[in-house]
């Protein structure tokens, strides 16, 4: 290879990176604006999920991160295509700060010669790092500090955090049945997933009309299936204790009612949609009601008190909280106690008057036996004289009267008698006409 070809090929490789270097740089001059942007967007978007409870970690951001940068790097590059630079320009850039006067681009153009290469190629462009890197850095530092930056939830945004009562409440009612083994853990898990069904809805809907009607449901099946096991134990539990101690008293009809509800009973706890431990079930249906003679006291004893235990713990589940003083629930003592007086200090009679010596307390809550007259049964007449402001249909006078009634004696009279015989033409023929009538007669017979 000649000088010629060698210088030739120097130059245009110095060309080319002359090139390279300016098109990068109007590259990256478009592409850094909008990357601090970004980061600046991208920073107060993850930071306001995050502050409305949603769970965002680095390896669920950098996809996006790498996306969005990508995307806005190919952005740049569109924006600045039309500023880039040929070779040929690259050589008039050369030829200006190396001063060839024309010689690259002559040479080119095999109009001359190449000239030698000098010991350093200066094209005259300096990479400034800072204002390269700045926006980098930027847009990583914005997006990491969103992302490990302690924030403040958003307690609305998040939800309610109580639960309805109804659940924690079921909850209550099958951990018991599973303590006092009524039920097994495989039926207690069956029950539980159905709550749990509800609670994985999003909290925002947990007091919903839809959430609390399914809550409200499921609570009273269930407590109709916890009542309804207790009654069958409680009617297994009598008609045993009848026939094993009371079978000599009993008449034939008697027997066959106990025997027939006893399997009536059983049947209802074998096919009940809660169902019954395994191990009392069992134990129930290998009894024979009509032979209970190869029980011994103690074992009929045994069975007879674990049935009426666990009834007895189904019913408390299932009692009915009733009204305030109604007599069949649990508020029973506290209408008591409003009832009461004299559960206070001191020995007065009603209310205290806040001194030490107070009284029984505070007044009672609960109706009075005494009824209270107030004179709201007697009437009294309202008057008003001004009638300035009277109106159209206002009643102002409400007297009492009676008809005039003329009691005089009539005699009988014929229907039809004429008072009057009329003169003239009226003998005849007597017409009424309107005003409009007449006036239309004396145009016409004038």
């Amino acid at each position: 290879m000649t000088d010629q070809a060698q210088l030739s090929t120097a130059w245009l490789r110095q060309a080319c990176h002359t090139r390279r270097k300016v098109n990068v740089g109007w590259w990256l001059a478009r592409a850094m604006p909008l990357l601090v942007v970004a980061g600046v967007l991208g920073f107060a978007v993850i930071f306001v999920l995050r502050s409305r409870g949603m769970e965002l970690g680095w390896s669920q951001v950098w996809p996006w991160v790498a996306s969005v940068f990508a995307a806005l790097m190919l952005t740049g590059w569109l924006l600045a295509r039309r500023q880039f630079i040929s070779s040929s320009q690259a050589l008039v850039r050369l030829e200006s700060e190396l001063q060839l006067h024309n010689a690259l681009t002559t040479a080119a153009a095999s109009r001359g010669v190449w000239p030698a290469l000098v010991a350093k190629v200066d094209d005259g462009w300096r990479w400034r790092w800072r204002a390269v890197g700045g926006p980098v850095i930027s847009f990583a530092a914005s997006l990491a500090l969103a992302v490990w930056l302690p924030v403040a939830q958003d307690v609305e945004a998040k939800g309610p955090t109580v639960e309805p009562q109804a659940w924690a409440q079921m909850e209550d009612w099958l951990e018991k049945l599973k303590e006092d083994k009524i039920v097994t853990e495989e039926e207690k898990e069956e029950q539980l997933a159905k709550i749990a069904e509800l609670r994985n809805q999003p909290p925002e809907k947990w007091f919903s009309h839809e959430s609390l009607n399914a809550g409200d449901t499921l609570k009273e099946q269930l407590q109709r299936d916890i009542k309804q096991m207790a009654q069958n134990l409680s009617t297994a539990e009598r008609s045993l204790n009848a026939l094993k101690n009371y079978a000599d008293q009993l008449s034939v009809e008697a027997k066959e009612q106990l025997l027939k509800d006893f399997d009536q009973a059983l049947a209802d706890m074998k096919s009940s949609a809660l169902e019954l431990d395994p191990e009392l079930l069992k134990s129930i249906a290998a009894l024979d009601p009509k032979n209970l003679k190869g029980l011994t006291q103690e074992q009929m004893k045994q069975l007879s008190e674990s049935m009426k235990k666990k009834a007895g713990s189904c019913n408390g589940m299932c009692k009915n909280p009733g009204f305030l003083g109604d007599g069949e629930g649990e508020d029973d003592e506290l209408a008591d106690l409003l009832k009461k007086n004299g559960q206070g200090q001191g020995d007065g009679e009603g209310p205290g008057n806040g001194g030490i010596t107070r009284g029984p307390g505070t007044a009672p809550l609960t109706l009075s036996d005494e009824e209270n007259n107030f004179g709201t049964n007697k009437n009294e007449a309202v008057s008003n004289t001004d009638l300035s402001r009277a109106q159209v249909g206002d009643m102002l006078a409400l007297q009492n009267g009676r008809h005039g009634v003329d009691k005089s004696a009539k005699g009988p009279q014929a229907a039809g008698v004429v008072q009057d015989a009329g003169q003239g033409g009226e003998q005849v023929w007597r017409e009424s006409l309107t005003p409009e009538e007449k006036a239309v007669l004396k145009r016409v017979f004038r």
